[in-house]
């Protein structure tokens, strides 16, 4: 049953994925680059229908799998710690899109629910990987550590040359910029998955458990 559980952790990144794949390229003149995913879900979005449905799915399917890092961390507090953060990052982030939606076409304001509710969400995100870091061992240790070190690194960059002729010519890089750190979370789920789907194979427990 825990394997079951966990592969969920494999399938939920998917969905997510060809969720933002397949929403920017439905809709019409829409940059992956430059605009906000927000823009999919955004209320009066022509994509809102289809981008809201997968990203239901892919919440459920990552909520599961939090419930299978839960499981098999036993007794342990930090592995459970994880799996908090991990179905916290799901919930606050399908939340913010059903009932605090940005409006289509509309630059949101920095203090708004939806955008501060994100905010939690991707701070969620974070604190996931530290815990990670500090649950678990081996590679995995090592990916959730060089993550969050490697966003630090890029946002240090991006405001040191955000002034420069080439940065400005760039013009917005939000969807970019987005999309790094969600693929990222999302590729990190899944080597999160993989790496306890081969603890419990080989018959051992969680680190801590």
């Amino acid at each position: 049953m825990d394997r079951v559980l966990l592969s969920f952790g494999i399938l939920a990144p998917l969905v997510y994925l060809a969720a933002d794949r397949l929403t920017g390229r439905l809709l019409k003149g829409y940059s992956f680059a430059a605009q906000s995913m927000s823009e999919l879900t955004a209320a009066g979005s022509p994509t809102r229908a289809i981008a809201v449905s997968l990203n239901v799915v892919a919440v459920g399917l990552m909520i599961v799998f939090g419930v299978g890092v839960w499981q098999v961390a036993g007794r342990a507090i930090l592995p459970r710690i994880v799996a908090g953060l991990v179905i916290g990052n799901a919930v606050l982030s399908l939340f913010a899109t059903l009932f605090f939606p940005n409006t289509y076409g509309v630059r949101p304001v920095f203090a708004s629910p939806g955008v501060l509710i994100m905010a939690a969400s991707v701070l969620f995100s974070v604190l996931a990987y530290l815990f990670a870091a500090a649950a678990y061992g081996g590679w995995i240790r090592v990916i959730s550590i060089a993550l969050p070190a490697t966003f630090v690194l890029l946002t240090i960059v991006r405001y040191a040359t955000a002034a420069t002729p080439a940065a400005i010519a760039a013009g917005s890089m939000v969807g970019s910029q987005e999309r790094t750190m969600a693929y990222a979370f999302f590729l990190w789920v899944m080597a999160l998955a993989v790496y306890l789907l081969a603890l419990v194979g080989k018959g051992v427990n969680a680190p801590g458990a």
